[in-house]
């Protein structure tokens, strides 16, 4: 009872606390809206939100409260005079009730001197929606009256999908379950980048909510997503940043220069053909006419507001003017009525391997036909099948040319110009070089053969304590390795890697030399003498170290490092780190008995 009394309190005193958090457009460099969150008097039970509402709609009060809510949100952002829209919760349950007053919105904005077009109604969905016909018109009324509206939780709702289809909403914002660690999950990543592209095709706008972290920001801002919003840019507050942190454009700036130089390393973008589109409303004849000016050009792109809507191809069109009476039947008919809406498009900065794979998963009789290259969903240019088997190609060859040839892992020269482009772009990396010791006498003892198994599980060792998407491991040659971490938990993965190392090293020996601790062999002078078990020693130094100009600056201040890091017993990791040499990890006694 104290609680129903305390609530009823709390609604009709208007005791409602109103949080902005900013929602920020994908450049990072802007405030695009905030988010309007509201909490019960800070000394009370109703403090928690959650705990606010659902009292309110055990009560049935949850339309009065949303109401108060509705209020103190466009009170506070007007007085504020903050910039960009205003995002209101709104639930499925308020929408539907009978009694729901639809000019009550518009009554607010109206008394507060705000347009409809500044304001977003932000549908959070927390039970299941049964009436969508309702909705649907309950929606289409706030359109109509100049509202946007925004989906929210896509992905963790009862039935967002579903509501996504029927409400077409300006917005979607993906629940923060799948921005949670992104960058370290393929799956979470394939999900948003499916999201972003679905909402391409549907003219919605993507907003990533829960980001935490500067790895998140990285991998939402490479997938494409519109917006983002999270506690990395600004916590919710009474009185709100009004600008995007320093820190935060300086990522960004960081993010976008990175493109610029990858933009042709392997990007499909490298080979579009800058053909003009044309409308749906643009005559066959008129395209026979483009086609005839240009005999290369295979195919033409249709396109309607930006976006991609048909290809005429060639061979198609050639073939329906040759019938009889083709002529006479196309030529003034416009190309909407005669374009091929089964076409394949790709972003331009998808991997050509990618594109390549999707280029053979196409029925055969398609296999050569053009594709057309977006940016963003919007039309970037055309892509022919010719040119993208010529550079895979010549990918091929270069990484062959340039591979370790028993790892596969990329040489020395592969290495280098990774490190190269990192410096170039003022990326934060940490550079490893990995020294198998005592791998020579082993391998004379035991031969090449086992040798060889040696650096093949090392390689792997390697590839699977890094991140796939983030770090880069290279074969120097022999039994020296190089990683490049942009991980910022790399010594967590190199630590794992040297622990593991520990562990199974032990299989390639015989009892014997597990029980002497390891094996006599000739030095390189001949001279016999005693080696232990064979151990890593990782020599790292971090690109914040010192002002390199480039790879071989790198690769010099290393050899000193490594030759710290040999010295230590069994596996060893030394580390530059802002300038000071340190001793970061050293096997211990029981290791390597």
């Amino acid at each position: 009872m104290a609680h129903t009394a305390e609530l009823l309190e709390i609604i009709e005193s208007q005791q409602i606390n109103t949080l902005f958090q900013p929602i920020i457009g994908a450049e990072g460099q802007s405030i695009f809206a905030y988010e309007a969150l509201s909490r019960g008097p800070a000394d009370s039970y109703f403090c928690s939100p959650i705990r606010l509402f659902e009292e309110a709609k055990r009560q049935q009060q949850l339309f009065a409260l949303e109401g108060v809510c509705r209020s103190r949100a466009i009170e506070n952002f007007t007085r504020q005079e903050l910039p960009g829209k205003l995002f209101l919760n709104v639930t499925p349950e308020t929408l539907l009730q009978a009694d729901h007053h639809k000019g009550l919105t518009l009554d607010l904005l109206n008394n507060y001197g705000l347009r409809p077009d500044q304001v977003v109604i932000e549908i959070t969905e927390h039970s299941p929606t049964h009436d969508y016909e309702l909705m649907c018109r309950a929606v289409r009324h706030y359109q109509g009256e100049g509202f946007s509206i925004a989906l929210d939780d896509l992905g963790a709702g009862y039935s967002s999908l579903r509501l996504w289809s029927e409400l077409q909403p300006e917005y979607v914002k993906i629940d923060r379950h799948f921005v949670s660690g992104i960058d370290k999950d393929k799956v979470k990543r394939d999900f948003v980048r499916s999201i972003v592209e679905i909402a391409r095709a549907v003219n919605s706008q993507v907003v990533a909510e829960g980001i935490e972290t500067r790895q998140e920001f990285e991998a939402l801002s490479e997938i494409g997503v519109d917006y983002l919003q999270g506690y990395y840019f600004a916590r919710p507050h009474p009185h709100p940043v009004r600008e995007v942190s320093q820190s935060t454009q300086m990522v960004w700036q960081q993010i976008k220069e990175s493109r610029e130089m990858y933009k042709d390393d392997g990007q499909i973008g490298r080979l579009k053909l800058d053909i003009p589109p044309v409308t749906p409303e643009t005559l066959v004849e008129e395209v026979v006419d483009i086609f005839e000016q240009n005999e290369h050009w295979f195919s033409v792109p249709v396109v309607s507001g930006g976006v991609p809507v048909g290809m005429i191809k060639r061979s198609r069109l050639l073939q329906k003017l040759s019938k009889a009476f083709g002529r006479d039947l196309y030529s003034k008919k416009p190309v909407s009525q005669i374009l091929d809406q089964s076409f394949m498009t790709v972003e331009r900065h998808m991997r050509m391997e990618k594109v390549s794979q999707l280029v053979t998963q196409r029925n055969r009789n398609r296999l050569e036909e053009d594709f057309i290259i977006t940016e963003n969903g919007y039309y970037y240019g055309i892509g022919q099948v010719i040119d993208l088997l010529k550079m895979i190609t010549e990918m091929q060859l270069k990484s062959a040319q340039n591979s370790n040839p028993l790892t596969g892992l990329p040489g020395n020269v592969l290495i280098q110009e990774h490190i190269d482009q990192l410096i170039a772009t003022k990326a934060s990396f940490v550079t490893c070089y990995f020294d198998l010791d005592n791998f020579k006498p082993y391998n004379d003892q035991y031969g090449y053969a086992k040798g060889d198994d040696i650096l093949l599980s090392v390689s792997q060792l390697l590839k699977k304590h890094s991140h796939p998407q983030l770090d880069f491991v290279g074969h120097v040659g022999g039994d020296d390795y190089v990683v490049i971490f942009q991980s910022t938990n790399w010594q967590d993965y190199v630590q794992a890697a040297l622990e593991e190392f520990s562990q199974y090293r032990r299989s390639f020996y015989s009892p014997d030399h597990l029980g002497d601790g390891g094996i006599w062999a000739e030095d390189r002078f001949g001279e016999k003498r005693f080696f232990g078990l064979m151990s890593i020693s990782v020599a790292a130094i971090d690109s914040e170290s010192a002002d390199f100009g480039s790879a071989k600056e790198i690769a010099s201040q290393l050899s000193h490092i490594k030759h710290e890091a040999k010295h230590a017993k069994g596996n060893s990791l030394v580390a530059q780190l802002a300038g000071s040499v340190v001793n970061l990890f050293s096997e211990s006694e029981e290791c390597l008995a």
